[in-house]
């Protein structure tokens, strides 16, 4: 696909009954083929032709997300997911072909033992029983994202969402950020009973779903769905149990630190944010200046982010303003057919900007390598707790450059930067955590409020919420939109955060050599199953005994 800009895309609905008699074929000219090359040919010719469908697919969604609002392309999100599961089902029968092939072995050989795993697992994860209830967990999911990106409120004369309103909570004056930090936690509040409804829902469709197609429950078929052939939730919970007890201490130490420098007797989570009574470092300039410094960062870094980073500039693969209707959060999508990735963001004039910037540039930097490199578009990601190692660690790469962003203040946020990074991580347990309670117990609605305060007190045990007895109540979870819209992703960030302090500590050794192993990393693209990308990036495996503690060790001698 030839094209200038992503705003000069031309977005066309594909023809879905084409595309299922396009998948019948195939899957006919699979079990047809005479010989290996021409099986391989053909395998190699419906990657290819899939990736108009998908990038179409990717265009709506980004388009959606950028304006939740637009009736279109909510249409259109509609119409994809409606045929979603009839899609699934008729691509089960050329992953049938290819796994009854007599040429297996050799598939095998020339694509990786990975790409015929997913082959196998894919027959397990669709079937004529769920293809409605897929559609239902879309509009889910969609509904979901309307609701919070709905969410204003008048502060100080401005209308502010959710990201407006964490901007205040970093301001230097305690009362404003007492009084952000209401609003925002008003916000969820009013919109706490639809939010409730939805994900009622959703855990009753999910496991309806998960029983249909013969899972034991809803947290195996996700754990297939997302390739986590590795490992099991039991050694999950083994490396929950290794931050709980190796990194939790360390976070109580930081608070107390913090609360000291701030002068309080103890930290209320409004507080949490502000790293120094001076005020935090904030990104010096807008929105264009900070792209054209990440530019002359990524030339300065190495030739390869240099010529990845032109390409995303000419092409304007970026959405980083936040603005009334825009979904939430930050994500990376990849445009499979003209091989571009695409940023998505929302800024709010917080070091979060810099953050966002460089963590989704690691994943787009990724996927635009790889995608160079491997034969097929499924390999332009690897699984997710691969793909973070690579977003985090260019967040660590990008240190050298920080004066840039913000001046004299630079020290502070790598400060805050490294400690954010390690005080996350029992948060990002609690959600793990409670997915697995909440899709085991099946709890109410006041029962979900009452295990995540439980495992708040347990993970993060300096958590105070003063002056709202709905998150005092445990409903903070409610914030996190991947327990909603991604379910048991969240975990991954934790895991792949050990690789990205790894690489920091790499980079305060040698630092060409650790570039040149992320360089290799990012090449691999999902060409290898997690325990095996590990290894061939030189990276310890977080699962093991000891693997946390030893990283800790490293980090306590950059903090204390």
């Amino acid at each position: 696909m030839d094209f200038t800009t992503f705003q000069e895309i031309t977005y066309t609905r594909p023809d879905f009954e084409a595309r299922k008699e396009e998948l019948r074929r195939y899957a006919q000219d699979l079990k047809n083929a005479g010989s290996y090359d021409e099986l391989k040919a053909i395998f190699l010719k419906h990657d290819e032709d899939s990736r108009h469908f998908n990038t179409m697919f990717d265009v709506a969604y980004i388009r959606n997300s950028i304006d939740t609002n637009d009736a279109f392309y909510e249409a259109e999100m509609n119409a994809f997911h409606e045929q979603e599961g009839h899609l699934a089902i008729l691509a089960q029968d050329a992953a049938k072909a290819l796994l009854d092939s007599p040429f297996l072995t050799k598939f095998e050989k020339d694509f990786g033992s990975l790409v015929v795993q997913n082959l196998r697992v894919s027959l397990k994860l669709a079937s004529p029983a769920i293809v409605e209830d897929i559609a239902k967990e879309a509009a889910l999911c969609q509904e979901f994202s309307r609701t919070t990106a709905g969410c204003t409120t008048d502060f100080h004369g401005e209308s502010c969402n959710f990201y407006g309103l964490l901007k205040h909570m970093q301001s230097t004056d305690r009362a404003e950020r007492e009084e952000a930090f209401l609003a925002w936690s008003g916000l969820y509040e009013s919109v706490s009973g639809k939010l409730d409804d939805i994900y009622d829902q959703l855990v009753e469709l999910r496991s309806s779903m998960a029983a249909k197609l013969g899972f034991d429950s809803y947290v195996s078929m996700v754990y297939a769905s997302m390739g986590h052939y590795d490992y099991t939730p039991e050694d999950v919970a083994v490396f929950r149990r290794q931050i709980l007890e190796d990194v939790t201490p360390i976070c109580q130490r930081l608070y107390d630190e913090q609360a000291k420098k701030l002068g309080l007797s103890r930290l209320e989570w409004y507080d949490e944010a502000l790293a120094s009574p001076e005020g935090n470092a904030v990104p010096i300039g807008s929105r264009d200046e900070l792209i054209a410094k990440a530019q002359k960062m990524y030339h300065e870094l190495s030739a390869e982010s240099g010529v990845f980073f032109d390409f995303m500039v000419e092409h304007q693969l970026f959405d980083l303003d936040s603005k009334p209707g825009k979904q939430t959060g930050g994500y990376c999508a990849f445009l499979s057919e003209p091989r571009a990735p695409f940023i998505f963001a929302n800024f709010n004039g917080t070091s979060a900007d810099v953050d966002v910037l460089t963590h989704e540039a690691g994943h787009a930097f990724e996927s635009y390598l790889s995608s160079r490199i491997n034969p097929l578009a499924s390999q332009a990601f690897s699984t997710s707790e691969l793909c973070e190692v690579h977003s985090m660690s260019m967040e660590f790469f990008a240190y050298p450059w920080m004066e840039s962003f913000f001046g004299e203040k630079a020290d502070l946020y790598r400060y805050d930067h490294l400690t954010s990074a390690l005080k996350v991580l029992p948060y990002m347990c609690c959600v793990d955590e409670f997915q697995h309670r909440v899709f085991a117990e099946r709890p109410d609605a006041a029962g979900r409020r009452q295990i995540w305060r439980d495992l708040e007190r347990k993970y993060m045990p300096w958590r105070s919420y003063t002056g709202s007895d709905f998150l005092e109540g445990g409903g903070f979870w409610m914030q996190k939109p991947h327990i909603f819209i991604n379910p048991f992703y969240y975990i991954d960030y934790a895991l792949a955060q050990m690789g990205a302090f790894e690489f920091y500590q790499k980079m305060c050794e040698d630092k060409e050599k650790a570039w040149a192993d992320y360089y290799r990393l990012c090449q691999s693209g999902g060409s290898r199953s997690y325990f095996n990308t590990l290894d061939y990036a030189g990276l310890s495996n977080p699962f093991h005994e000891g693997t946390v503690k030893k990283i800790m060790d490293f980090l306590e001698t950059k903090l204390f």
